[in-house]
């Protein structure tokens, strides 16, 4: 929670500010820092102003601010930008020295939109970052397993994230995390460990983070989100993903810097929300994963009651008869019955109108109107 993070002693060590920073702006925190992807313009790759970033939870005991610049100054990864709406001092920003490397898919070669490249990112990454992922649980009382203490428990394995899970009602923690490892061997030989590492006493039971998920989905008889088709879905989605600086969320790489901490008092999974919608939908369903497909299917069926066409179909005449959108009289089985027009002609002579008719004169009056 924030305070855990407002508890750190202040400090101003170069190496500890610069592994921060350049955490935040690593393509491990941008693919689901949300937040900050929007800020830097994605591919645009625009500057962000220090006095922002040192607003971050896990920033803000790095004092003074000069010794932030400074160090980022040394940074191999970024670069200090003082010029133009950026110069004096106090106005400094913060950017990549190289762009994020977004691609694009298929053969289009129209420039993505911001949203879209988010969504483009987390993609390319998240294969990789799976088979990198563990899943642990059974680390005792949760008053001893804080956020910066299971930090520093995982690197020296070789962890460069760490987050809690949440439980989707309360957002207490569940008692259980997701490791990511830089690299896939890194997070194989974690799980090789014999005997298992213990956090305080506690032996951790452990699994690959897709073994786990695999294992979730067939209790649940759904399918794994990588086997499904990603045609037309929106994996991810604004507002999805809270990135590092959210919620108790935790990332860190070396020297123990961690992530940017939290700024609620609960936990959010990065699970993007239309999965949890997929949860409830049945694998033998042929539209499970289309909504929009089963949107128009419903919306073209006869039990759908909206729409104009619909009132108009609903219609009925003086007598209850059913009238179709056009006002002509269905039979008993919702056909339109078509009369001959000579006797509607010889009844609009006598004064009766036929619904035909009625229909006519009134659209030819609101045409007049218009005029």
């Amino acid at each position: 929670n924030n305070q855990e993070y407002d508890n750190l002693p202040e400090s101003d060590d170069p190496n500890e500010i610069r592994e921060q920073v350049e955490f935040y702006f690593s393509d491990h925190n941008l693919r689901t820092d949300e937040h900050l992807f929007y800020e830097i313009g994605g591919s645009k790759n625009n500057p962000v102003s220090l006095k922002h970033v040192q607003t971050f939870n896990r920033m803000k005991r790095f004092q003074p601010y000069s010794a932030v610049v400074a160090a980022i100054r040394e940074s191999n990864l970024l670069i200090v930008v003082d010029d133009g709406d950026y110069a004096g001092t106090g106005k400094e920003a913060v950017q990549r020295k190289e762009p994020i490397d977004v691609k694009q898919e298929g053969d289009d070669d129209a420039p993505l939109s911001i949203h879209e490249e988010f969504k483009q990112m987390f993609r390319m990454t998240q294969i990789k970052a799976m088979a990198a992922s563990i899943y642990a649980k059974n680390f005792g009382p949760a008053d001893e397993a804080g956020q910066i203490a299971l930090e520093k428990f995982f690197k020296p394995y070789g962890a460069i994230m760490v987050r809690k899970r949440p439980d989707k009602n309360t957002g207490d923690w569940k008692g259980s995390v997701f490791v990511e490892f830089d690299s896939a061997d890194s997070a194989k030989q974690f799980l090789e460990l014999d005997p298992k590492p213990k956090y305080n006493g506690n032996e951790l039971a452990v699994e690959s983070k897709r073994g786990y998920s695999e294992r979730k989905c067939k209790e649940k008889g759904i399918v794994p989100e990588w086997d499904q088709d990603p045609s037309g879905r929106d994996h991810v989605r604004p507002g999805a993903f809270r990135g590092g600086r959210g919620r108790g969320r935790g990332f860190f790489r070396g020297g123990g810097r961690g992530g940017r901490g939290g700024r609620g008092g609960r936990y959010e999974s990065h699970r993007p929300r239309r999965d949890r919608r997929d949860r409830s939908r049945s694998r033998d369903s042929d539209d499970s994963r289309d909504w929009n497909g089963r949107r128009d299917k419903f919306q073209k069926s006869r039990d759908f009651k909206g729409g104009r066409r619909n009132e108009r179909a609903a219609s009925r005449d003086r007598d209850g008869n059913p009238l179709d959108e056009f006002g002509r009289p269905l039979d008993a089985n919702g056909v339109p019955k078509i009369g001959d027009s000579r006797k509607e002609k010889r009844k609009a002579d006598d004064g009766h109108e036929s619904p035909v008719a009625k229909k006519t004169k009134i659209t030819k009056i609101e045409i007049k109107e218009d005029e």
